[in-house]
Protein backbone atom coordinates (compact mmCIF):
# COMPACT_ATOMS: atom_id res chain seq x y z
CA UNK A 1 0.00 0.00 0.00
CA UNK A 2 1.12 3.43 -0.88
CA UNK A 3 -0.04 6.83 0.82
CA UNK A 4 -0.17 10.02 -1.92
CA UNK A 5 -0.83 13.53 -0.91
CA UNK A 6 -0.97 16.62 -3.00
CA UNK A 7 1.38 18.39 -0.86
CA UNK A 8 0.83 22.67 -1.63
CA UNK A 9 4.34 24.03 -0.16
CA UNK A 10 7.00 22.33 2.56
CA UNK A 11 5.22 23.75 5.51
CA UNK A 12 2.52 21.51 4.57
CA UNK A 13 4.83 18.58 4.82
CA UNK A 14 4.96 17.48 8.24
CA UNK A 15 1.62 17.08 7.94
CA UNK A 16 1.91 13.93 5.30
CA UNK A 17 4.67 12.67 7.50
CA UNK A 18 2.42 12.78 10.45
CA UNK A 19 -0.40 11.33 8.08
CA UNK A 20 1.91 8.26 6.68
CA UNK A 21 3.81 7.59 10.44
CA UNK A 22 -0.25 7.14 11.50
CA UNK A 23 -1.23 4.69 8.39
CA UNK A 24 1.96 2.62 8.41
CA UNK A 25 2.77 2.80 12.09
CA UNK A 26 6.81 1.59 11.16
CA UNK A 27 8.71 0.33 14.18
CA UNK A 28 12.23 0.35 14.47
CA UNK A 29 15.16 0.12 16.69
CA UNK A 30 15.95 2.96 19.34
CA UNK A 31 18.03 4.29 16.96
CA UNK A 32 17.56 5.73 13.47
CA UNK A 33 18.90 6.43 10.75
CA UNK A 34 17.47 8.83 8.31
CA UNK A 35 18.83 9.30 4.56
CA UNK A 36 17.98 11.75 2.62
CA UNK A 37 19.44 12.45 -0.86
CA UNK A 38 22.05 15.47 -0.46
CA UNK A 39 23.78 14.71 -4.22
CA UNK A 40 25.36 18.76 -3.43
CA UNK A 41 24.79 21.72 -2.11
CA UNK A 42 22.04 24.00 -3.64
CA UNK A 43 19.28 25.50 -3.60
CA UNK A 44 16.53 22.92 -1.91
CA UNK A 45 14.34 24.31 -4.38
CA UNK A 46 15.77 23.58 -7.63
CA UNK A 47 14.37 20.27 -7.32
CA UNK A 48 18.08 18.41 -6.87
CA UNK A 49 17.94 17.45 -2.93
CA UNK A 50 15.52 16.71 -0.49
CA UNK A 51 13.85 19.93 1.15
CA UNK A 52 15.17 20.35 5.15
CA UNK A 53 12.03 20.59 6.26
CA UNK A 54 10.92 16.89 4.94
CA UNK A 55 14.16 16.16 7.21
CA UNK A 56 13.17 18.19 9.98
CA UNK A 57 9.65 16.92 10.37
CA UNK A 58 10.55 13.42 10.15
CA UNK A 59 13.42 13.83 13.02
CA UNK A 60 10.26 15.57 14.86
CA UNK A 61 8.14 12.74 14.45
CA UNK A 62 10.72 10.16 15.38
CA UNK A 63 11.42 12.36 18.38
CA UNK A 64 7.94 12.20 19.55
CA UNK A 65 7.72 8.74 19.33
CA UNK A 66 11.17 8.34 21.70
CA UNK A 67 13.68 7.44 19.19
CA UNK A 68 17.09 8.85 18.82
CA UNK A 69 18.01 9.86 15.61
CA UNK A 70 20.97 10.16 13.52
CA UNK A 71 21.01 12.12 9.68
CA UNK A 72 23.11 9.93 7.49
CA UNK A 73 24.06 11.02 3.81
CA UNK A 74 27.19 11.51 1.72
CA UNK A 75 26.67 13.43 -1.75
CA UNK A 76 29.05 13.53 -4.97
CA UNK A 77 31.14 15.85 -2.83
CA UNK A 78 33.21 14.76 0.80
CA UNK A 79 32.04 17.97 1.99
CA UNK A 80 28.17 17.68 0.44
CA UNK A 81 26.65 16.48 3.19
CA UNK A 82 28.09 18.86 5.88
CA UNK A 83 27.72 21.71 4.14
CA UNK A 84 23.78 20.68 3.73
CA UNK A 85 23.81 19.98 7.27
CA UNK A 86 25.34 22.98 8.52
CA UNK A 87 23.21 25.74 6.01
CA UNK A 88 19.75 24.32 6.29
CA UNK A 89 20.21 23.97 10.61
CA UNK A 90 20.43 20.09 10.75
CA UNK A 91 22.98 19.91 13.48
CA UNK A 92 20.31 21.36 15.74
CA UNK A 93 17.79 18.98 15.79
CA UNK A 94 19.68 15.71 14.98
CA UNK A 95 23.39 13.80 15.23
CA UNK A 96 24.36 14.21 11.69
CA UNK A 97 27.07 11.79 9.63
CA UNK A 98 28.72 12.49 6.50
CA UNK A 99 28.77 9.03 5.31
CA UNK A 100 31.98 10.08 3.01
CA UNK A 101 34.37 11.17 5.73
CA UNK A 102 33.48 7.74 7.68
CA UNK A 103 35.48 4.89 7.67
CA UNK A 104 35.14 2.63 4.79
CA UNK A 105 33.80 -1.31 5.44
CA UNK A 106 33.70 -3.85 2.42
CA UNK A 107 30.31 -5.46 3.04
CA UNK A 108 29.72 -8.69 0.57
CA UNK A 109 26.94 -8.17 -1.35
CA UNK A 110 27.45 -11.67 -3.69
CA UNK A 111 24.77 -10.25 -6.01
CA UNK A 112 24.06 -11.19 -9.59
CA UNK A 113 26.16 -8.01 -10.35
CA UNK A 114 27.41 -6.55 -7.13
CA UNK A 115 29.44 -8.85 -5.26
CA UNK A 116 31.17 -6.45 -3.23
CA UNK A 117 31.08 -3.04 -1.98
CA UNK A 118 33.00 -0.26 -0.12
CA UNK A 119 30.74 1.61 2.00
CA UNK A 120 30.97 3.69 5.04
CA UNK A 121 30.64 1.96 8.38
CA UNK A 122 27.03 3.48 9.25
CA UNK A 123 25.18 1.20 6.30
CA UNK A 124 26.08 -1.84 8.81
CA UNK A 125 23.57 -0.40 11.34
CA UNK A 126 21.19 0.60 8.67
CA UNK A 127 21.79 -2.97 7.17
CA UNK A 128 20.94 -4.47 11.01
CA UNK A 129 18.73 -2.45 11.89
CA UNK A 130 16.99 -0.60 9.18
CA UNK A 131 16.45 3.12 8.08
CA UNK A 132 14.10 5.20 6.73
CA UNK A 133 15.08 7.15 3.13
CA UNK A 134 13.87 10.60 2.07
CA UNK A 135 14.83 10.36 -1.38
CA UNK A 136 13.69 13.41 -3.80
CA UNK A 137 11.65 12.68 -6.59
CA UNK A 138 13.73 13.53 -9.98
CA UNK A 139 15.19 12.15 -13.20
CA UNK A 140 18.47 10.17 -13.89
CA UNK A 141 21.12 10.20 -16.99
CA UNK A 142 21.55 5.99 -16.70
CA UNK A 143 18.86 4.81 -13.81
CA UNK A 144 16.04 6.97 -15.54
CA UNK A 145 14.82 7.93 -12.51
CA UNK A 146 16.57 8.11 -8.81
CA UNK A 147 13.68 7.78 -6.19
CA UNK A 148 14.28 5.22 -3.23
CA UNK A 149 16.20 2.39 -3.98
CA UNK A 150 18.94 4.77 -6.23
CA UNK A 151 19.15 6.80 -2.96
CA UNK A 152 20.77 4.23 -1.54
CA UNK A 153 24.22 4.59 -3.55
CA UNK A 154 24.86 7.69 -0.57
CA UNK A 155 26.08 5.21 1.60
CA UNK A 156 28.67 3.85 -0.62
CA UNK A 157 32.41 4.99 -1.09
CA UNK A 158 32.89 7.48 -3.55
CA UNK A 159 33.16 7.92 -6.55
CA UNK A 160 30.91 4.82 -7.14
CA UNK A 161 31.55 4.77 -11.03
CA UNK A 162 31.49 0.77 -10.47
CA UNK A 163 27.69 0.71 -9.97
CA UNK A 164 27.42 2.67 -13.59
CA UNK A 165 27.78 -0.53 -15.88
CA UNK A 166 24.78 -2.89 -15.19
CA UNK A 167 23.35 -0.53 -12.75
CA UNK A 168 20.22 -1.82 -12.87
CA UNK A 169 20.97 -5.21 -11.51
CA UNK A 170 23.36 -3.28 -9.33
CA UNK A 171 20.89 -1.33 -7.69
CA UNK A 172 18.57 -4.94 -7.31
CA UNK A 173 21.60 -6.45 -5.41
CA UNK A 174 22.46 -3.47 -3.16
CA UNK A 175 18.68 -3.42 -2.44
CA UNK A 176 19.34 -7.04 -0.92
CA UNK A 177 21.33 -5.95 1.67
CA UNK A 178 20.02 -1.99 2.34
CA UNK A 179 16.59 -2.30 2.00
CA UNK A 180 14.54 0.84 3.97
CA UNK A 181 11.73 0.00 6.30
CA UNK A 182 9.77 3.07 5.34
CA UNK A 183 10.38 5.58 2.45
CA UNK A 184 9.18 9.13 2.68
CA UNK A 185 9.48 10.92 -1.31
CA UNK A 186 9.84 14.44 -1.27
CA UNK A 187 7.96 15.64 -4.49
CA UNK A 188 6.23 18.80 -3.69
CA UNK A 189 9.00 20.30 -6.15
CA UNK A 190 10.84 17.75 -8.56
CA UNK A 191 13.93 17.55 -10.90
CA UNK A 192 13.67 17.62 -14.36
CA UNK A 193 16.38 16.80 -16.90
CA UNK A 194 19.09 15.33 -14.90
CA UNK A 195 20.33 13.97 -11.50
CA UNK A 196 22.60 17.22 -10.63
CA UNK A 197 21.63 19.83 -13.41
CA UNK A 198 18.06 20.16 -12.43
CA UNK A 199 14.97 21.72 -13.61
CA UNK A 200 12.52 22.54 -10.97
CA UNK A 201 9.12 20.59 -11.52
CA UNK A 202 6.26 22.27 -9.57
CA UNK A 203 4.76 18.99 -8.61
CA UNK A 204 3.41 19.50 -5.49
CA UNK A 205 2.84 16.31 -4.12
CA UNK A 206 4.50 13.34 -1.91
CA UNK A 207 4.38 9.72 -1.35
CA UNK A 208 5.29 7.44 1.91
CA UNK A 209 4.99 3.85 2.05
CA UNK A 210 6.80 0.46 3.86
CA UNK A 211 7.99 -1.19 0.48
CA UNK A 212 10.61 0.87 -1.83
CA UNK A 213 9.84 -1.04 -4.77
CA UNK A 214 6.27 -0.25 -4.52
CA UNK A 215 6.92 3.30 -3.80
CA UNK A 216 9.70 3.83 -6.79
CA UNK A 217 7.09 2.12 -9.06
CA UNK A 218 4.10 4.59 -7.92
CA UNK A 219 6.49 7.31 -8.38
CA UNK A 220 7.74 6.70 -11.37
CA UNK A 221 4.03 6.60 -12.71
CA UNK A 222 3.71 10.30 -11.04
CA UNK A 223 6.88 11.27 -13.24
CA UNK A 224 4.92 9.91 -16.25
CA UNK A 225 7.32 6.94 -16.68
CA UNK A 226 6.13 3.31 -17.03
CA UNK A 227 7.29 1.79 -14.13
CA UNK A 228 8.56 -1.09 -15.85
CA UNK A 229 10.12 0.98 -18.04
CA UNK A 230 12.61 1.46 -15.69
CA UNK A 231 15.06 -1.31 -15.73
CA UNK A 232 15.94 -1.20 -12.01
CA UNK A 233 12.25 -1.69 -10.79
CA UNK A 234 11.14 -4.20 -12.97
CA UNK A 235 13.82 -6.10 -11.94
CA UNK A 236 13.16 -5.52 -8.18
CA UNK A 237 9.56 -6.24 -8.79
CA UNK A 238 10.11 -9.49 -9.79
CA UNK A 239 13.07 -10.52 -7.69
CA UNK A 240 11.05 -9.13 -4.52
CA UNK A 241 7.63 -10.75 -5.79
CA UNK A 242 6.09 -7.37 -6.19
CA UNK A 243 2.68 -7.08 -8.50
CA UNK A 244 3.50 -3.82 -9.99
CA UNK A 245 -0.27 -3.93 -12.01
CA UNK A 246 -2.16 -4.32 -8.00
CA UNK A 247 -0.50 -1.80 -5.47
CA UNK A 248 -3.31 -0.58 -3.56
CA UNK A 249 -3.00 3.56 -3.39
CA UNK A 250 -3.95 5.66 -0.75
CA UNK A 251 -5.27 9.30 -0.27
CA UNK A 252 -5.11 11.30 -3.45
CA UNK A 253 -6.41 10.09 -7.38
CA UNK A 254 -3.44 9.72 -9.02
CA UNK A 255 -4.55 10.89 -12.40
CA UNK A 256 -5.11 14.22 -11.25
CA UNK A 257 -1.10 14.46 -9.60
CA UNK A 258 0.95 13.18 -12.83
CA UNK A 259 3.29 15.24 -14.29
CA UNK A 260 5.62 14.32 -17.54
CA UNK A 261 9.15 14.76 -16.42
CA UNK A 262 11.50 15.21 -19.27
CA UNK A 263 15.20 13.72 -19.01
CA UNK A 264 17.93 15.93 -21.21
CA UNK A 265 19.36 14.22 -24.66
CA UNK A 266 22.18 12.16 -23.28
CA UNK A 267 19.35 10.65 -20.54
CA UNK A 268 17.22 10.18 -23.76
CA UNK A 269 20.10 8.34 -25.44
CA UNK A 270 21.37 6.19 -22.48
CA UNK A 271 17.67 5.48 -21.64
CA UNK A 272 17.10 3.32 -24.43
CA UNK A 273 19.87 0.72 -22.63
CA UNK A 274 19.30 -1.58 -20.05
CA UNK A 275 22.35 -0.96 -18.47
Amino acid sequence: MILIRGVERYDNAENFVREAFDLFKPEFENEVIVKPNFLQFEDPMNGCITHPDVVRATVEVLKEEGYDVVIAEGGFYRDSADRCFREFGLYEVAKCVNINTQKMVEVDVNGRALKKAEMGAIALDAMKNSFISLPKMKVHTLAKITVGIKNNMGFLKKPAMFMHFKIHQKLVDLLRILNPSFVVVDGVVGGANSESNTVPVDHRVMVAGDNVVEVDAVSAHLMGFEPESVGYIRKAAEEFDVSLSKIKVRGDDIRDLKRDYSRNVLGKVLGRFDW
